[in-house]
């Protein structure tokens, strides 16, 4: 009979409380927590002890946006490695998410425990090119397919329904209605605005670049019901919008409210512009872009070769060049501040796979540190697990370190309230009560020599 574990005598961070305790003991018992102690705790035996003495003890991360199937199933160690134990995909060809999903709960896969959202369900517009990110779209032509598409996701076991882009606002109204709140939505929204999708019953956006833009920008720069992502001009063209948002204006205000009167989850991904914050120097002297997932790097060497891309080839997002949109950034910052001190909700996420820099893993450790700049460390931390974890509706399991809940936890050498880089003084990851060392996940993972990289000819 496997003994039960505790993590004794440690400074814990719980995600309920807004206060760290100290001198705090959990006890393991299989994959879930079965009590909470005030000091060292038992010994005996029966049960395996871990002295963390000067120690923060954590709830796992959360990514609540990636696209898990658009990375090698390799890199999904680099999860554990950082300290993600959960992820949510929000666009995944279904067939094969939902086998992965599978391969990852039954241990063939090391990495996450995985909840998936199926195909992005598009309008009949183009949202993006030709490419492998095609094989994550499913189109719905109109309001009569709606009701058969939801329900076909459903059957098949889907734990969320994500709606996309080019959905003219009739067909993303019967897909709602359709959904009849059975499973969590959330939407990367553009020929549907926030407010309209609000309106329907959403409980979820993604990206604060993309789905609020029409209702934060200023009137005149808003997008037309033909805008395509495809366009270089659409990046370019938010990228001002942001820059010269007044989040003051009312209708930028109504927007807020409306967020905060229904307790929409707003998906941040601010790290979509890590390397505007890290500029080009900071992101080329990163070490984490050993860990770029080999199928991100096919499609940056193509992207490279096309659009002519030099030796930052690796990490160039595509919308811009690196050091680009450093004024949007902190203004999409300074939205998520708004909607936090309003009471919104605030859930932190990645796009890790359609993205590969910064990679998996590591680009959640960024959009935590982003997130802290805005709202404060407790509340960026917060934002990627238990409110990450409500916007699963798993709140009840998940997100927390208290009795019945998962094992899901996290050993930091260092104490993340102070400075949330901390996060990467990682010493080990409880995933379900299996431990690991987190350094040796990461040693293990195939990483690229940096020294040789070569530009794409």
């Amino acid at each position: 009979m496997a003994k039960d574990v505790l993590l004794s005598n440690c400074r814990l961070i719980d995600g309920i409380l807004d206060q760290p305790r100290d001198h705090m003991s959990i006890l393991i018992r299989g994959d879930r927590i079965v009590e909470i102690i005030d000091g060292s705790g038992p010994s005996g035996g029966s049960i395996d002890v871990l002295d963390c003495t000067g120690k923060t003890v954590m709830p796992g991360l959360i990514d609540s946006h990636v696209h898990a199937t658009l990375m090698g199933e390799e890199d999904l160690s680099l999860f554990l490695a950082t300290g993600v134990t959960t992820a949510r995909d929000v666009g995944g060809k279904l067939e094969k998410v939902l086998a992965l999903r599978q391969r990852l709960k039954l241990g063939e896969v090391l990495g996450p425990r995985l909840y998936v959202f199926g195909p992005l369900l598009d309008g009949p517009g183009k949202s993006f090119g030709t490419g492998a990110l095609t094989e994550i779209l499913d189109h719905v032509q109109s309001v009569e397919e709606a009701p058969g598409k939801v329900q076909s996701l459903i059957d098949a076991g889907v734990d969320g329904i994500k709606l996309y882009f080019t959905l003219p606002p009739d067909i993303a109204k019967a897909l709602l209605l359709a959904v009849d709140r059975r499973v969590p939505t959330t939407g990367h929204l553009g020929h549907t605005t926030a407010l309209e999708a609000i309106s329907f019953g959403i409980e979820g956006l993604e990206h604060m670049w993309i789905s609020p833009y029409n209702d934060i920008c200023p009137r005149e720069m808003c997008l037309g019901a033909d805008a395509s992502m495809a366009s270089s001009a659409f990046w370019l063209d938010t990228i001002k919008g942001w820059e010269a948002a007044d989040l003051k204006a009312p209708h930028a205000q109504k927007f807020v409210g409306a967020m905060v009167d229904h307790q929409i989850n707003m998906g941040t991904t601010l790290d979509l512009l890590w390397t505007a914050k890290s500029g080009l120097e900071g992101a080329m002297a990163d070490p984490d872009r050993a860990h770029i997932p080999q199928q991100n790097i096919k499609r940056q060497q193509a992207m490279a070769k096309r659009a002519g891309f030099g030796e930052e080839w690796d990490i160039h997002p595509g919308f811009f060049p690196p050091g680009h949109g450093l004024a949007a950034l902190e203004k999409q910052q300074e939205a998520v501040r708004l909607l936090h001190e309003a009471g919104g909700i605030v859930i932190g996420g990645t796009d890790c796979g359609a993205l590969g820099y910064p990679p998996p893993g590591f680009a959640l450790l960024r959009e935590v540190e982003l997130l802290a700049e805005a709202i404060g460390n407790m509340a960026a931390l917060k934002a990627v697990t238990a409110a990450a974890a409500n916007a699963l509706r798993l709140g009840h399991e998940l997100g927390a370190i208290a009795p019945g809940f998962c094992a899901d936890l996290l050993v930091l050498d260092e104490n993340p309230l102070d400075d949330v880089k901390a996060l990467r003084s990682l010493n080990r990851v409880i995933r379900g009560g299996e431990s690991y060392d987190a350094k040796q996940l990461l040693a293990q993972h195939p990483s690229r020599n940096l020294k040789e990289l070569q530009i794409p000819q």
